[in-house]
Formats: structure tokens, C-alpha cells, sequence
């Protein structure tokens, strides 16, 4: 009897991560107003009424969207990320640039597709709120790595341009996932987002007024 319920468990979140990832695929291609639980079922190649079992209501269906994109973000820094070392900004920008370029490619450019259309619904949701700054806190832990990292070795850290250096990084890196996430062509490489990285925190300290 337990053998059969943890086979049900397990089935019922494989059935929970394949509705999903059908409506990833949905919201990517046709925004909100083109998901349903009827289209999803399509998607999944499941029978009607399957969507609506796991989610009842159209809200609740964007809720286990945004968080199955939560795991997939997670899945894909820890991958990325987990023996990169702290004080190695060559290696975090490197391994950044590749996180941004494979958004040009699926299974990354239909969930960031995803994600940007949810974010859209974000401001009057708490719960997709919630999710979305899960996201952002992430994505900023590795920006603030890289920019620690390229700070000159000696002398203390100046946590007011560490703060503006991230905020103006983060703003370069969403414009480039819009571009891509968009469609944009541009030959970019990894060297390319490197470099520019490191332009984008150079250029903010160089501009940046002398405090006294």
C-alpha cells in the first residue's frame, strides 16, 4: 500500500510538472489570454478536464506555473554556479554570460518568454509577487558575486557603489534578456557580455563623484 502511494505522489507531480510546462509553452507563445485549462490540455496531450483537476481555478494554474519556474531558475543557477569560485569574477561573468545567451534557445526562451508575461500580473498578485522577488533575490546574489569580485584589491569595499554598480549591471542584463527573449539577432558571444560586464562596472566607478 505504501509503494502504491508514493507512486501516486510521484505521478501527481510529474502530471503537476508536464501541465506546466504545456502552459510555459502557451504563455510563451500567446501571452495570459491565450491559456486555459482546455488549451493546456491540448498541450499535454491529456484528456479534457485533466487541468482543472490539478488546478482549479486559472489563477491557481499561474501560480504552479510561477512556481515551477522558481525550480527551473534555481535548478539552472545551482548548476551553473555551485563550484564557481566567490572571488573569481572572470569565471561568475563567464558563466553569467552563458546563462543570458541561452535564452536565444528552448527550453530557456520560452520560460523566460513565460516569466516576462507573468511578471505583467505580478503587481496585483501577492503570491506571483512573492515568487518573482524569489527570483530577483537570486539573480542579484550573483551580480553582487561579480561585482565584488571586480572591486580593486586593496582598500574597503564602498557599499554605495556596490549598490549603484548592481542596480546599472542588472539593468544592462535585462535589457539583454528582453532582446533575446524578443528574438534579437545580434551575434553576441560570451566574450562579447564579458567584456561588457565588466565596461558597465568600470564605466559606473569612473563616472562616479568623489565623495569629500
Amino acid at each position: 500500500m505504501v509503494g502504491v502511494d508514493n507512486r501516486r505522489k510521484h505521478n501527481a507531480v510529474e502530471r503537476r510538472r508536464s501541465l506546466c510546462d504545456a502552459a510555459i509553452a502557451l504563455l510563451a507563445e500567446d501571452g495570459p489570454r491565450g491559456l486555459s485549462h482546455l488549451k493546456v490540455d491540448r498541450r499535454a496531450e491529456v484528456p479534457d478536464g485533466t487541468t482543472s483537476f490539478y488546478f482549479r481555478t486559472r489563477t491557481a494554474l499561474l501560480h504552479g506555473v510561477a512556481d515551477q519556474l522558481v525550480r527551473y531558475d534555481a535548478e539552472a543557477f545551482a548548476a551553473a554556479f555551485k563550484d564557481a569560485p566567490i572571488g573569481d569574477g572572470d569565471v561568475i561573468a563567464t558563466r553569467l554570460a552563458r546563462q543570458i545567451l541561452s535564452i536565444r534557445e528552448d527550453p530557456q526562451l520560452s520560460r523566460t518568454r513565460a516569466r516576462l508575461e507573468l511578471s505583467l500580473l505580478a503587481r496585483g498578485d501577492p503570491v506571483l509577487s512573492e515568487n518573482f522577488a524569489q527570483m530577483g533575490e537570486s539573480f542579484r546574489g550573483i551580480v553582487e558575486r561579480l561585482v565584488i569580485a571586480a572591486q580593486p584589491e586593496h582598500g574597503p569595499l564602498d557599499r554605495d557603489l556596490l549598490d549603484e554598480q548592481i542596480s546599472v549591471v542588472l539593468s544592462y542584463l535585462g535589457g539583454r534578456i528582453l532582446a533575446f527573449a524578443s528574438g534579437s539577432a545580434e551575434p553576441l558571444a560570451s566574450d562579447d557580455i564579458v567584456r561588457q560586464l565588466r565596461a558597465v562596472i568600470a564605466g559606473v566607478a569612473a563616472v562616479r563623484p568623489t565623495v569629500g
